[in-house]
């Protein structure tokens, strides 16, 4: 009797568990199908009761997943948690959803560290997928529209040549405000209907509605149509006649045979008249509604093409853009074959919401790096086919929640459609305000000093002008017009004038334009930058070590291209004078396919040759002179002439006549002629020496109000025999003394004070003076 006791008991257990099991497999498999068919809010109710009976990861996941979809992010975080306590099977995909809760309700930052704490470091949370979580903090610049929003879902608005606004909303009138809802993203696949109730929200079917140019607000007329979803309006108007395009979900369980079925949307279009009646309401011709789904058109008049989203078979993700080409024939519309965006639009997740406006495309997406859930994007057309880069419209658009459905009417008139309230918010529609797009100039002398009485003018290119908003302390601040060009004129007397036509608002939706002007004094004479570049002995072709001079004459001029250069070449005075002759037109012409290559117009450049005729260094034929003097005389002379007065008359654009001095310095130093250096006991004019010398009689010469400074901190004396052999040479070279003279000063800290302040004087008063440290 035991025995049979125990057997029984045995029996009754194992059919106790294989009916739990059961039970846990119906629940699960019942859940799901409320999870295909997008009624997330049954999905989770059941999938915790499966939970409770037997707690396991495909549980958790999946009610996290559906509160996820709810908006109920903070309930999906908890579940999320209690998915990783299965160490062994949560994914990658786990976490980017675990974190995308987490910053939808401002807690990213948080649940990183979360994850940290609790050992999850192994996965691929550490790459960042979406963009900072700043959304609306700080306020959008976006207007909540209270004539038309409701406390239930309203999206999409979309406007009719008149002026009447269309948009869509789930507001039944049979339901209460207290009723949970949950918005429509991908419009829903369905199996069981309510004629008046839609299943995931508990609230009626959406539908489109009209505000006239009053503001009255009614139910867009489509009786006998047996549409139950009616959504995404799209006004267009092909040869006078008005026609809207929109999707639909159709209660088709009457036409379908199987039990096990399921509905996806279909896009139809008809004649809207004046009063907002939908007439003649016709299938678009590619309608599959049990294989694929087909959303959000867009009727864009301009290319007579028609935009939308679908799923179907032979895309790159989920929801797809494609577009057809229409044209009216009699009294229909004849649609081309439907052709796919390309995988620079399309992503591996969804894409939906086209829109084309003035050469840009927009559309939202919840496939290329967001801010969090469906983001706007625009990118522009630069072919029918070729779409270019695809950029996120950013923070000021959109936020951690859902963003979708720009529409854009005129530059100042936008609006987009978005959850941004949270848990608590279902879809509204915002208006954008408008754009603040700004220009900031500031005005100085080149060293950074505020100016005063400047006369400063702003004005787009066709004459109109641009009032300033502010003018303190040299920063002059406007508002700038959408998709103008602008010019700035900047006037003050003694200095370059400033004309300025770069600054376009032209594709620009927002931000502000800085400028910086640097104003140079007007020199009151004209001046001359020069250099000297040295050959080899017989040779023709440039040395290596002289590159980098040449190189920064080509910068020069390029910045400067009213500039042209002189050329003039030299030899020693060994060989025959026709050799030379010969010699020396080589090395200019040498200069000048340096420059050509450098691409400066060999018409900028005027090139001459002497051959022996003007030696530097007096070395005639016959005469025993070193090396060093003979390599004085293999050179050619470059000088750029700054002519003030056609300057002047040929300012058309901004240039920064400040980097003139800069240009000055940067070649004497690269010429090594901003220094005369000596070995150390080295008490005479050596090759080096010579060459530098050389080339301050050059710029001595041409600049004659230009005065010599010698400054140093070595060893005085050493300084001062150093400086007397100096001024000897370039005395003998014609400079007059009075132009010459030194200062010694007992640190290099004095040497570098000296050079800035000269430097800075060069700026103020013009180039009056260079100095030449001797080391």
């Amino acid at each position: 009797m035991v025995l049979i006791m125990k057997r029984i008991v045995v029996i009754i257990s194992v059919l106790l568990v294989a009916l739990t099991a059961n039970a846990q497999h119906s629940l699960l498999r019942y859940a799901g199908q409320q999870k295909e068919q997008m009624n997330y809010k049954v999905a989770a109710e059941v999938y915790e009761k499966a939970f409770d009976k037997r707690a396991t990861y495909t549980s958790a996941k999946n009610v996290a997943y559906c509160h996820s979809k709810n908006n109920e992010y903070n309930l999906a975080i908890e579940w999320w948690k209690k998915a990783f306590v299965f160490s062994d099977e949560y994914t990658d995909e786990d976490i980017a959803g675990f974190l995308a809760a987490a910053q939808a309700v401002g807690k990213r930052d948080q649940m990183s560290d979360y994850l940290i704490e609790n050992g999850i470091t192994q996965k691929e949370h550490q790459q960042e997928d979406s963009m900072p979580a700043s959304g609306n903090e700080g306020g959008d610049p976006v207007k909540y529209l209270e004539d038309i929003n409701s406390p239930a879902a309203d999206f999409i608005l979309a406007k009719d040549a008149n002026g009447n606004r269309y948009f869509v909303s789930d507001r039944g009138e049979q339901l209460g405000n207290d009723v949970p809802v949950k918005k429509l993203r991908f419009d829903a696949k369905d199996k069981v209907y309510d004629d008046d109730i839609y299943e995931w929200t508990g609230r009626d079917y959406l539908k489109i509605y009209r505000e006239d140019t009053e503001g009255n607000i009614a139910l867009v007329n489509m009786e006998g149509s047996g549409f139950m979803h009616v959504s995404d309006p799209s006004l267009v108007t092909v040869e006078d006649v008005d026609y809207m395009f929109f999707s639909v979900t159709r209660d088709l369980k009457d036409e379908v045979k199987s039990r096990d079925f399921e509905i996806q949307p279909e896009l139809y279009y008809g004649q809207i008249n004046k009063g907002g009646r939908l007439l003649f309401a016709q299938p678009f011709p590619r309608n599959s509604p049990l294989k694929y789904g087909l959303i959000t058109p867009y009727a864009d008049q301009e290319t007579s093409r028609l935009y939308f989203a679908s799923n179907m078979e032979g895309g790159y993700g989920g929801y797809d853009l494609y577009y057809v080409t229409y044209f009216k024939e009699g009294d229909r519309l004849i649609f081309s074959a439907p052709a796919n965006l390309g995988e620079n639009i399309n992503s591996k997740s969804n894409e939906r919401d086209p829109f084309a406006y003035k050469g840009k495309f927009y559309f939202a997406s919840d496939g290329h790096s967001g801010y969090g859930g469906l983001d706007i994007f625009s990118t522009k057309s630069l072919t029918d086919e070729v779409f270019g880069q695809v950029v996120n419209m950013g923070e000021n658009i959109n936020s951690v929640s859902d963003d979708f459905a720009y529409r854009q009417y005129s530059e100042d008139e936008i609006y987009i459609s978005s959850n941004r309230k949270g848990e608590e918010g279902l879809d509204d529609i915002y208006q954008l305000l408008p754009a603040r797009r700004k220009l900031l100039a500031k005005v100085m002398d080149c060293n950074g000093n505020v100016l005063d009485n400047v006369q400063v003018a702003l004005q787009q290119v066709d004459g109109e002008s641009v009032e300033w908003k502010s003018k303190e302390e040299g920063t002059f601040l406007a508002d700038l017009s959408a998709e103008q060009r602008f010019q700035v004129k900047i006037d003050l007397e003694g200095y370059f004038p400033v004309v300025d036509k770069s600054i376009s608002s032209v594709g620009l939706d927002s931000g502000t334009i800085n400028r910086a002007y640097y104003l140079a004094k007007i020199p009151t004479a004209d001046m001359a930058i020069t250099e000297i570049i040295y050959y080899d002995l017989d040779r023709s072709h440039i040395r290596r070590t002289e590159h980098e001079i040449l190189d920064d004459v080509a910068e020069v001029m390029r910045m400067y291209p009213q500039l042209a250069l002189e050329v003039s070449s030299h030899t020693d005075s060994r060989a025959t004078h026709r050799y030379n002759q010969r010699l020396s037109k080589s090395r200019a012409k040498s200069v000048r396919d340096y420059l050509e290559a450098k691409g400066i117009s060999k018409e900028r450049i005027n090139a001459n040759w002497f051959g022996e005729e003007s030696l530097a260094v007096d070395c005639p034929d016959g005469k025993d002179c070193s090396e060093d003097q003979h390599q004085l005389n293999r050179r050619s002379e470059l000088v750029l002439k700054v002519s003030v007065q056609d300057w002047m008359s040929n300012i058309k654009e901004y240039k920064d006549y400040c980097s003139l001095t800069s240009s000055l310095d940067e070649l004497l130093k690269k010429a090594e002629a901003d220094k005369l250096d000596f070995k150390t006991g080295e008490e005479y004019l050596g090759g080096e020496q010579l060459m530098t010398l050389e080339r301050l009689n050059l710029f001595l010469e041409m600049n004659r109000e230009v005065e010599l400074l010698f400054v140093g901190a070595s060893n005085q004396a050493v300084f001062e025999d150093r400086v007397s052999m100096a001024v000897d040479y370039l005395k003998g070279k014609g400079i007059s003394s009075q132009r010459l003279s030194k200062k010694w000063f007992e640190s290099e800290d004095g040497v570098l004070e000296a050079k800035h302040r000269s430097r800075m004087a060069s700026f103020d008063m013009g180039l009056q003076e260079i100095i030449i440290e001797i080391k």
